[in-house]
């Protein structure tokens, strides 16, 4: 039981939570702070099925496909916009609505480990309180919906070492698990804890049924997507499948070295991983295996995308901290005395300072005019767009879509993947740089730079386009963040 002041405790911090997720929400939409090359994927990703293009082919002459994104995302995106909503607008809502799903997902399941609802409800608020959590969401990525689903599908089986197999139960979940891997391939950890734990608890046949119609679920959704496309959506995924990793860097040290130096780069991060070890070693103990498993197959997944170059740590970390934290609330729920008050206060304190994080982030971009120099920016960005007439190159994708236009280029990450096994897909836009055919050309960077050329020699577009670049167009200016380039006379 908790003491009489715990639940007051717990209710304020988890109003801070919400208040201040709901300022930054503010703050940050509004001057769409969060919003990057990543977020302009999505949009162009969802004008195009907007306009009827589920895919775009890798090359068809004038256009560069190819993504690794699944549809979930930018087909719900998609839909509010043939409602009306603008495109930006649009994306924002959904990926909103995303977090939502995720707070809601995580409090049911812990619900469902036998959690008090107090400390279901400051586990739920813990797991959306981080600034990386807050940026996914506001930047537009399909994490948090992705998540979501794979929760949901967790939930539904949930308390696996209690309840009778149920095959309605697997059949939904089994669905779930195949929206979760329709939003993100990744969250494949979702079906693989439930399978581990069905089978650790010794119900064999429900294990075997969750991954053999899990299997078939994702075998039909995909099947229906690369029909809908015309067979572009299989094209693109094969086209940038291990995102310029190889197998043997997937199986290397790599993957636990850099996401250790990746998480140790937030003392928040490293506190949370940290209890989680001993979690993991009281789950054991207390015969309550889903938190374990989902944790430790949700980090390994994360482990392999981060040997991907150029990932960064705060979108794709989003699924390992959730596990991380429904693992640890789950198994201080089932201490007793001492240990359950001391693991309590621990989540109080830890819930706290993730909410100050963001008070801060939120302050200081406010104490320095961020909201109206980011709306300025934009607009002076919009009315130079407007001027560059003719065709426009954008390494983000976002900048023809902020101008109304189609973008040439969707992914600029997965352009440099795609063009490892295409050279002549690098070859036909470098041909188009030489003949000065377009009149504009945006990049993110400076490529004269050290850190620029190494972002586009391993990141973005390769070293053959900005070479040609260089040599075929000069610099303008800088409008809005986003550097203009000019065809030499």
């Amino acid at each position: 039981m908790l003491s009489r002041w715990t639940r007051p405790l717990i209710l304020c911090v988890v109003l801070l939570t919400a208040a201040v997720l709901a300022a930054d929400a503010i703050v940050s939409i509004s001057s769409h702070f969060y919003l990057n090359f990543s977020s302009g994927v999505w949009l162009a990703l969802a004008r195009d099925t907007h306009d009827g293009v589920l895919y775009r082919p890798l090359w068809n002459g004038v256009e560069y496909g190819g993504t690794r994104y699944f549809p979930m995302l930018f087909v719900a995106t998609a839909a509010l916009m043939r409602a009306g909503v603008s495109p930006v607008a649009a994306a924002e809502t959904v990926s909103m609505l995303g977090l939502v799903a995720m707070v809601t997902a995580v409090f049911v399941l812990l619900k469902r480990l036998s959690v008090s609802s107090p400390l279901a409800t400051l586990g739920a608020a813990l797991s959306v309180a981080p600034y990386f959590v807050h940026q996914t969401g506001f930047a537009v990525r399909c994490e948090p919906i992705a998540t979501a689903f794979a929760i949901s599908g967790l939930a539904v089986l949930a308390p696996i070492e209690k309840r009778p197999d149920s095959i309605k139960s697997e059949l939904i979940a089994a669905a779930l698990f195949s929206c979760a891997f329709i939003t993100k391939i990744t969250c494949v950890y979702g079906p693989a804890a439930a399978t581990l734990a069905l089978f650790m608890a010794g119900r064999r046949w429900a294990a075997a049924r969750v991954a053999a119609v899990t299997g078939l679920g994702i075998v039909l959704v995909v099947s229906v997507v690369n029909i809908a496309s015309d067979g572009r959506a299989i094209e693109s995924f094969r086209a940038c499948a291990l995102a310029g990793s190889t197998l043997s860097t997937l199986l290397s040290t790599v993957a636990l070295t850099r996401t250790l130096q990746l998480i140790t780069v937030s003392h928040l991060l490293t506190v949370v991983f940290f209890l989680a070890v001993p979690a993991l070693v009281l789950s054991a103990r207390a015969r309550q295996p889903l938190p374990a498993l989902y944790f430790l197959t949700a980090t390994a997944v994360t482990a392999v995308i981060f040997t991907s170059p150029g990932t960064t740590m705060t979108s794709h970390i989003v699924d390992a901290w959730v596990a991380a934290v429904i693992l640890i609330t789950a198994t201080i729920a089932a201490q007793a005395g001492s240990l359950r008050s001391l693991g309590t206060s621990a989540l109080l304190i830890l819930t706290v300072w993730a909410a100050a994080q963001n008070v801060l982030l939120v302050a200081g971009m406010i104490e320095h005019g961020v909201v109206r120099e980011r709306r300025e920016g934009w607009r002076q960005l919009v009315a130079t767009l407007s001027d560059c007439g003719g065709s426009m190159l954008a390494e983000s994708p976002l900048i023809p879509i902020l101008a109304g236009e189609r973008p040439v280029m969707l992914d600029p990450f997965a352009f440099r993947v795609v063009a490892v096994n295409h050279p002549e897909v690098v070859d036909d836009l470098t041909a188009r740089l030489q003949r000065r055919e377009f009149t504009c050309v945006v990049l993110e960077h400076d490529p004269t730079t050290a850190a620029g050329s190494g972002w586009y020699s391993n990141v973005n577009l390769g070293k053959p386009v900005i070479d040609t670049l260089l040599r075929s167009y000069r610099y303008d200016r800088v409008v809005g963040g986003e550097r203009f380039y000019r065809p030499v006379e």
